[in-house]
């Protein structure tokens, strides 16, 4: 028996070895083996396939550069927006006609814009101080800081770009425009976004108020977790913020806030009060695995806000009320919870009653994989496929073990899709290893699970990170993998 587990620990090493070279070569923007030791022999590396993470980082860390390059020179062959601005400003040029993304996002920001001088005369100067339109990803924040030009607590034609670092030009622009007093590091991406409301915050704060007297904030912030909010981590957004003042005020940690990330928590504050309770059962049970969070309050959110769909005809539903309007977490233990989240897991799993919805395919790819060979025994191929209907949601839950059946609402508007990853040996069928969340239309994977909601192996990170690259999807940052 000793023998036998070593052998399969040693399959698997070659397996994991042989994926994680393969998200190497996609890295690098190749596209086969023979490709990438072709690379490797033009640019002085070794051509051998096991190299050590000294010698991957190395051989990235130069195709960025030459990747770099390529692109800041074929931008400057295709652009030269100080004589487009003016066409797309006037109307001679629209989105569909020009090839360039900094310009194709300038031509939307015009069709958008209420304060359409104010964004010209911005660009211009921000085209001849900075380098900020070398990124599309900048013309939104450049939209609405012109729409707030009547904010400016300085003239424009005062700032000037103290860092070569975009992230940082960026800042030094919102601070010099909008800030007299110090305002968190995460906020200033606040204004990459189309919320608003968090820029006004922003100014809010930049002028020297307290985040608890800003417009329409959602939540009463005692001075304490105002305090907290103020020191949340750069990578946070604004409503992930506010949860992490709450969270720390109360006594919690990053631990717990981080599992909230991704959750209904996020962004839902008319019930603020009790899920403050929520948050404080967690506070209360730091022996409970943050690994819970998610399903627990997938749970409460179900019984206690989330209307009931029952099929009455094929597409036709009929809503009713939630099973538990007055879920409360008084008199609640860790196990009795974990109990009901099982049972409710279990109860997805079972056949619905009348009828399913169906939906059309998303515009991502599917995805096939082999590993090994017929001749040494060890083929094994992967499938990441899209599920299509409430009845593949149910069966997924059903094998999986968790409640992935909720999304049938989400995944027939298009909010959502589903995908299941599977493995097969031999020929005895397909197994089910992964439930894939995907939002939209950002194409950002929010949840991955396996069975009884556990997370996924390096392994299979390896090839969602291959599917990932193929399919330019993204990873959420708070989205957890098994540790190697």
């Amino acid at each position: 028996m000793a023998k036998k587990r070593k052998t399969n620990k040693t399959k698997t090493s070659i397996e994991e070895c042989t994926l994680q070279m393969q998200v190497h070569i996609h890295k690098l923007g190749l596209s086969s083996v023979e490709a990438y030791r072709n690379w490797c022999s033009q640019h002085n590396f070794s051509r051998g396939l096991e190299k050590n993470s000294r010698q991957l980082r190395k051989e990235v860390s130069l195709a960025s550069a030459i990747i770099a390059s390529e692109i800041m020179a074929n931008e400057k062959k295709t652009r030269n927006l100080k004589a487009v601005i003016p066409k797309i400003y006037n109307g001679e040029l629209n989105s569909e006609k020009v090839r360039n993304n900094t310009a194709r996002e300038i031509a939307h920001a015009f069709q958008r814009s209420q304060s359409k001088k104010q964004l010209l005369q911005l660009l211009f100067y921000i085209e001849d101080n900075s380098d900020l339109l070398e990124e599309a990803v900048y013309v939104k924040g450049i939209e609405a800081i012109a729409h707030k030009s009547n904010n400016w607590i300085r003239p424009l034609q005062t700032w000037r770009a103290k860092s070569h670092n975009r992230s940082r030009q960026f800042s030094e622009l919102l601070c010099h425009l909008f800030v007299s007093y110090d305002v968190p590091d995460f906020m200033h991406r606040a204004w990459l976004t189309e919320n608003e409301t968090h820029h006004n915050w922003y100014i809010h704060i930049g002028i020297g108020q307290n985040i608890r007297t800003a417009p329409d904030i959602p939540v009463q912030l005692t001075k304490k977790m105002a305090h907290h909010f103020l020191n949340a981590p750069k990578q946070y957004s604004v409503d992930e913020a506010i949860r992490w003042g709450q969270v720390h005020a109360l006594g919690g940690d990053k631990r717990l806030v981080d599992a909230l990330r991704g959750t209904q928590l996020i962004e839902d504050y008319p019930n603020d009060d009790f899920w403050l309770s929520v948050i404080r059962f967690f506070i209360a049970n730091p022996m409970l695995d943050v690994y819970h969070v998610h399903p627990i309050i997938d749970y409460i959110w179900n019984q206690k806000f989330q209307n009931q769909q029952v099929f009455v005809g094929r597409g036709v539903i009929e809503e009713i009320d939630p099973p538990q309007p007055n879920f409360t977490m008084k008199g609640r233990t860790p196990d009795t919870l974990l109990r009901q989240v099982n049972e409710w897991h279990q109860e997805l799993g079972r056949e619905t009653r009348g009828g399913e919805l169906q939906w059309s395919r998303s515009d991502i790819g599917e995805f096939n994989y082999r590993v090994g060979s017929k001749e040494k025994r060890n083929l094994k191929y992967w499938y990441i496929r899209e599920l299509l209907s409430t009845k593949e949601l149910v069966a997924e839950g059903r094998a999986m073990k968790h409640c992935v059946s909720t999304y049938a609402k989400s995944c027939y508007a298009g909010h959502k899709s589903i995908w299941t990853l599977e493995s097969e040996e031999d020929e005895n069928g397909r197994n089910k290893m992964l439930t894939i969340e995907v939002s939209h239309p950002e194409k950002l994977i929010r949840q991955v699970r396996g069975k009884r909601n556990r997370l996924p192996t390096l392994q299979e990170k390896y090839l969602l990170e291959l599917w990932v690259a193929k399919e330019n999807l993204k990873i959420a940052g708070y989205v957890q993998f098994e540790r190697g």
